[in-house]
């Protein structure tokens, strides 16, 4: 354990000696290289920003709407024949769209249902299964300056359907 906690106190400090050392002694204007590499940051940050913008007030209004407690309760509907646990479905809802809205569903079920519940095990297997799709399609296509991008939402959300079912059966065969 004293090795961990020396590496803890010491790695980091020595990585950042150690870069800018290792430039300097390769020839690297590093001050210069710095500055660049920072004012590409922030160019992407602009150049992001408005798509980000915009996909968090849509998903604000799909929520604040009542759309997405809707779609929850047709999937209940519709899920509850398969044995799919209700508690689980807004997490199926909240998950491509907001990370931290899932995580905060799944630590309610958690909170509810214990993590080692078959229910716990589930939400747990289902948040990482999946990815925030709509923030990392808008970041990732805004970055580049593509401006139509269904298709690769289509896909990217498709990928999703594959992750929850895939891990709806996992913890079928697994853990029920």
């Amino acid at each position: 354990m004293k090795v961990i906690e020396l590496l803890g106190v010491y790695v980091f400090p020595v990585i950042i000696v150690a870069i800018p050392v290792y430039g300097w002694v390769k020839g690297v204007k590093v001050y210069e290289a710095f500055i660049r590499g920072a004012e590409e940051g922030l160019r992407v940050v602009f150049v992001t920003l408005p798509y980000l913008v915009a996909i968090f007030v849509a998903l604000s209004c799909f929520r604040s709407s009542g759309a997405m407690s809707l779609l929850s309760r047709c999937l209940e509907a519709i899920l509850a024949p398969l044995g799919f646990p209700p508690d689980v479905v807004p997490l199926l809802v909240t998950r491509p769209i907001s990370g931290s809205g899932a995580l905060a569903i799944t630590a309610e079920i958690m909170k509810a249902r214990g993590p080692d519940s078959p229910v716990g095990i589930l939400a747990s297997i289902l948040q990482g299964s999946t990815d925030t799709t709509f923030y990392v399609v808008t970041l990732y296509l805004g970055s580049v300056g593509i401006k139509r991008g269904r298709h690769a939402l289509v896909a990217c959300l498709a990928g999703d359907l594959a992750g929850f079912c895939t891990g709806y059966l996992v913890w079928r065969v697994m853990f029920r």
